[in-house]
């Protein structure tokens, strides 16, 4: 199995690179942006093999990778669907809709349903949870069985309202949570408008 590449880009397209390495194989990877010919690269490799074909897809982090293939688990989830939600919204935005159970951020990358959405959520609720990377604030995620503290509970319906009030003034989820994020991680709000009042001055 391929798991890394490292080697100079020959090719790009808006959809699969080819990575010429120093033994002289070139390997053609789904990559999520073109990259820039003659340029050297090192990839995370997720070797996706079927009967009649061999995949490798590209990513720049082994966190991006490992989550990739977590999406794989999700019944009806296939390496297309998996790496345009990695691709388009990018783990951390992933991790925050199946923690909040925002199916329309899910459903928002390009060959991802509602059906597929709502089963992602089902499937991975539990294991994110554990998961040290992705959406955090100044606390780490709550383990399961672990005992859930006031702050938790709130922070969490803190961020539900205030994308709630964020949908109403016409703005996407994708475009407001790494926003949340950042301005709970800076310990900035503590309410819903006070998290609002901040996005809206970021975004003028």
């Amino acid at each position: 199995m391929i798991g890394y590449i490292s080697g100079t880009v020959v090719y790009s397209d808006s959809q699969k690179s080819i990575i010429l390495t120093a033994q002289g194989v070139g390997y053609e990877v789904s990559t999520a942006t073109p990259m820039v010919p003659n340029r050297d690269v090192a990839l995370f490799i997720s070797h996706i093999i079927r009967e009649q074909s061999q995949d490798l897809y590209g990513f720049e982090s082994a966190e991006d990778k490992k989550f990739f293939e977590m999406l794989l688990d999700v019944n009806g989830i296939g390496p297309k669907s998996a790496f345009s939600l990695v691709s388009h919204l990018g783990v951390q935005q992933i991790i925050s809709a199946i923690t909040f159970e925002n199916v329309d951020v899910l459903k928002s990358a390009p060959g991802v349903g509602k059906k597929s959405a709502e089963q992602i959520v089902l499937s991975l609720k539990d294991k994110v949870s554990k998961l040290e990377i992705g959406f955090t604030t100044k606390e780490k995620p709550v383990k399961s069985g672990a005992k859930v503290s006031p702050e938790n509970k709130s922070e969490g319906l803190l961020v539900k309202e205030t994308l709630a009030a964020c949908q109403g003034l016409g703005f996407r989820d994708q475009e407001i949570l790494p926003m949340i994020q950042k301005h709970l991680q800076a310990g900035l709000a503590t309410k819903p408008e006070e998290l609002v009042k901040l996005i809206l001055k970021e975004l003028r």
